[in-house]
């Protein structure tokens, strides 16, 4: 067979591609022009000359009916076949009566490449009696125009009717086998008794019937419909043709010869005689099994879906696009109050509150204005109460993306709502208990340390009297008590800050290796005392770990210590680092004493527990290591030990290795400070600025007792600006009377420069020169004058402990400064500001105004900025410390670790009083 040129009308690909492929595959080389609209379809039936047309019956733009008309009025004798998945049985006899040659379901593609043949062979016939009816026609003309010729022409003619009787004969057998073949069985009734006049052969492979087993057997038709449809099918065609009707259309069963029932689609046909008297009748059956069956599974699927979502505990609605609901559940119903028979139909405006429903519409709306789904929060009405639901809405779409419908699915949530309430309640008031603890925290760590501050202060005041033997002994003891029982409160509320959540830590990059040569350096002396060998095993490289250095300092104090107290005489203790998988660090602590028995070990991290360590002399808390084990968790580490008795044990803390650099350590003037040493020598250059050579002779012998201080002289005002750019001195001694300038206008020109104004001034006046409030207080206006003249030196004490205010005054002016007191931070603020001072003791946490606050405005006022502060503070945490350091303050001081003798030194020291 030749390749056939088929015009194919089809929107989709696919569909498309699988025709060329049925085609194929039922051995018809084809070519195939596929289009898709009307005028691609006109524009196809002019450019050329198909054998077949396959025409979908639903197109977006065009339709299957219109192509058959445009087709039958262009190109009549090309076979027409509708090729489509959405065509009824009704529409399919209704094209074929139009003319159309065939249909095929596309679910049945299997049929199209016989359909095909068949409507070649129809079109060949149809071609053929067309040629042969010109003919006769021709021979008709020959036989008027050539008489003569009569007798010949007779002869072709009726050879030639000869031969078309054998074609007739064979288009007789091939519409036989076509009826034969096709899912529509063909009757012919007798209108008096419907009995069966004339049956097509395919009834045989239709229902396994011979015809001869039902032509002319009367009431052979009614015993093969189903005997439930035979009433409605009687009754159906009575009335039809009471009233005169030609077609009737019905559907109902008929039996197999195998005893199984098929379903048909049956139109009959009836012709009307003069008395309106029916006088024929044809019936036409056509197969729907399949339809039926796929409508009976469509049926049995909605029920199943219904079925489900009844048995949903969620709210599910399906709404069409006017907002009218067209599928509800179970629930739905439950809530809604209303059966589902009167919500199907309905719009929520017919169902709800006007306020409630105008809200699910707008929300639908938003659904569809994005054509996205959408969760929401809505509120129903049901008769316990006011009900909220969370809702998830979302649109359907089509082939093209557009919505048809809009589904949502909410479910009840009022239960856990109140639930959150109660939890949101619960949290405010766990909130609240957190602050109460914390304040409480901060209370004890006020109301306790104070009291303790002041017995410690007044007992170091006492030690540095000319007491008796007996009496040095006594303070003695109040220091140690004293000082055991602040480092019990310290750990005790360090342990409650843990619990808490609220301990505050810095963690930074720390050289593991120095951070522990640290603490063996501290601990060595109580090594020594007892005859303890201190090992560390250093790393092959520094490794750098991430902690706060202070809190690791206390850790390994704690455990260093707790191996010399616990060791035996003579005995030895080794730091070793291992390194760990997934980057951490254990550094161990091992020591040669008793060991702890495994059933004690479980209660070695445990608050005031000393595993009967408290019915020796050897002191403790019971604290450290529930308190170590609580940072070392803090810092994202672990705290462990292994024992064995009479061998010893080994404490290890594990942490995470840094990637940072090396860290470099740097020893400042606050950082010595904050851990109560003072510089135990005074070194640097100073400056004096002095036209008179005796009082520098005498300054030159006052310094000679100070070896590390360089003393640098400049006899004029000019000379001492410009050394004092190039040299750049600690300090600054300076004449108010020189020859060239006064000492005013040389405070002046330092103070201008952003660098020299921050080297501490001290001024030197003559008794007799004039000393007017006026004059000084321009001095301290243009200079922030830090230290003042005379050899008294004024010192301002902001603190609101009266014991700890009292024995830091008393110490003080046991040196010889004058003190000034104040109890809160705006009288502290207001003293400095109207009154000359040369130093500022000051109280991080007081009354009316914190001291973290004064000490910013005395460093933004250019009357105080230059005045030294040292920080009391009961806070030993590094931010409080860095954050002193940085608004400018000079030292940092804990009170828990106070000396008043190392206190008094740094004093006499910023202000130059030796």
């Amino acid at each position: 067979m030749s390749v056939l040129k088929i015009l194919h009308l089809e929107d989709s690909r696919l569909d498309a591609d699988l025709v060329e492929a049925t085609l194929a595959s039922g051995g018809l080389a084809a070519e195939i022009v596929r289009v898709d609209g009307r005028e691609t379809f006109e524009a196809a039936l002019e450019s050329g000359q198909f054998d077949v047309i396959l025409a979908d019956y639903n197109l977006p733009t065009f339709d299957g009916v219109s192509a058959q008309v445009l087709a039958a009025q262009s190109h009549p004798e090309v076979p027409f076949i509708f090729l489509s998945g959405s065509i009824g049985e009704e529409l399919a006899v209704e094209r074929l009566k139009d003319g159309a040659t065939d249909y095929v379901l596309k679910d049945r593609m299997a049929r199209l490449p016989s359909a095909v043949r068949r409507a070649l062979d129809e079109a060949a016939e149809r071609a053929e009696r067309r040629r042969a009816e010109e003919q006769v026609h021709r021979l008709n003309t020959e036989l008027e125009q050539r008489v003569v010729e009569r007798t010949a022409a007779l002869e072709r003619a009726n050879d030639a009717l000869a031969r078309r009787e054998l074609e007739l004969k064979d288009a007789k057998s091939f519409l036989e086998d076509l009826i034969a073949a096709s899912p529509s069985m063909i009757f012919r009734l007798d209108p008096s008794d419907l009995r069966i006049t004339y049956a097509s052969p395919n009834i045989g492979w239709l229902l396994g019937y011979d015809t001869a087993e039902l032509v002319g057997v009367s009431g052979a038709l009614e015993q093969m419909i189903h005997p439930g449809d035979r009433t409605r099918v009687r009754e159906a065609v009575q009335a039809a043709v009471d009233g005169g009707t030609v077609q009737i259309e019905q559907e109902y069963r008929l039996r197999g010869k195998d005893g199984r029932y098929r379903w048909f689609f049956s139109l009959m046909r009836v012709d009307y005689g003069a008395a309106g008297r029916p006088e024929t009748m044809l019936l036409y059956c056509l197969d729907i099994a399949d339809r039926k069956a796929a409508e009976d599974a469509r049926a049995e699927s909605e029920r199943r879906l219904q079925a489900i979502l009844d048995h949903s505990p969620a709210v599910i609605s399906l709404k069409d696009m006017s907002g009218r609901y067209i599928l509800i559940n179970r629930e739905f119903e439950r809530m809604a109050g209303v059966p589902r028979d009167a919500i199907v139909g309905k719009a929520d405006r017919e169902l709800f509150p006007p306020r409630l429903a105008d809200a699910y519409r707008a929300n639908d709306d938003q659904v569809l204005s994005k054509n996205r789904g959408l969760e929401i929060e809505e509120t129903f009405l049901q008769s316990d109460g006011v009900h909220v639901y969370h809702s998830v809405k979302f649109p359907l779409l089509d082939a093209a993306g557009r919505p048809y419908a809009l589904c949502a699915i909410s479910i009840d949530i009022t239960e856990r709502k109140k639930t959150d309430d109660a939890l949101k309640i619960a949290r405010l008031e766990a909130e609240r208990a957190n602050r109460a603890k914390s304040e409480f925290l901060s209370r004890m760590s006020h109301d306790l340390r104070t009291p303790l501050n002041a017995i410690l202060g007044f007992a170091q005041l006492l030690e540095l009297a000319d007491l008796g033997e007996d009496e040095q002994e006594g303070v003695a003891q109040i220091l140690k008590g004293g000082q055991h029982l602040l480092h019990l409160i310290n750990e005790v509320l360090d342990i409650a800050r843990i619990e808490a959540g609220h301990l505050s830590l810095s963690p930074e990059p720390v050289n593991a290796g120095e951070v522990v040569q640290q603490a063996i350096e501290l601990v060595g002396p109580l090594a020594a005392a007892r005859g303890i060998a201190l090992e560390v095993r250093a790393p092959a490289d520094e490794v750098v770990i991430l902690a706060d250095r202070q809190r690791l300092n206390q850790i390994l104090l704690n455990l260093l210590s707790n191996a010399v107290k616990y060791n035996r005489p003579n005995g030895r203790v080794t730091v070793g680092f291992d390194h760990l998988d997934a980057g951490r660090l254990r550094i161990t602590v091992t020591d040669t004493g008793a060991g702890i028995p495994p059933a004690k070990l479980a209660l070695l991290f445990k608050p005031f527990e000393r595993l009967g360590a408290e019915q020796t002399a050897i002191e403790g808390t019971g604290l450290g290591l529930a308190l170590s084990r609580g940072l070392a968790e803090a810092m994202g580490g672990t705290l462990g030990v292994t024992s064995d008795v009479d061998r010893g044990s080994t404490f290890w803390i594990e942490l995470a290795v840094s990637d940072a650099p090396r860290p470099r350590v740097a020893a400042s003037r606050v950082a010595l400070a904050a851990n109560g040493h003072a510089p135990s020598e005074t070194a640097g250059v100073v400056l004096y600025i002095e036209d008179n050579q005796s009082n520098v002779r005498l300054m030159q012998r006052v310094l000679q007792r100070r070896p590390g201080v360089r003393l640098l002289h400049a006899p004029n005002g000019e000379d001492g600006i410009r050394m004092a750019r190039d040299e750049r001195p600690a300090l600054i001694f300076l004449d108010l009377h020189l020859p060239d300038m006064s000492g005013e206008d040389v405070l002046e020109r330092l103070w201008q420069d952003r660098e020299l104004r921050r080297i501490p001034v001290a001024t030197a006046r003559d008794p007799r020169s004039d000393a007017t409030p006026g004059r000084a207080a321009r001095r301290r206006s243009a200079s922030g004058e830090r230290a003042v003249s005379g050899s008294v030196k004024r010192v301002l004490l902001v603190e609101d402990d009266r014991f700890l205010r009292r024995a830091c005054e008393a110490s003080l002016q046991q040196r010889g400064f004058d003190v000034r007191t104040a109890t809160d931070g705006e009288e502290g603020l207001a003293l400095a500001t109207s009154q000359r001072f040369d130093i500022i003791l000051l109280d991080l946490l007081m009354p009316k105004k914190p001291g973290i606050e004064v000490l910013a405005a005395l460093k933004s006022n250019a009357s105080t900025a230059r005045i030294p502060v040292l920080i009391l503070s009961n806070s030993s945490r590094e931010e409080d410390k860095r954050r002193a350091a940085e608004l400018g303050a000079d030292g940092y001081y804990v009170k828990a670790n106070l000396s008043l003798k190392a206190l008094g030194d740094e004093v006499g020291r910023l202000v130059g009083k030796t």
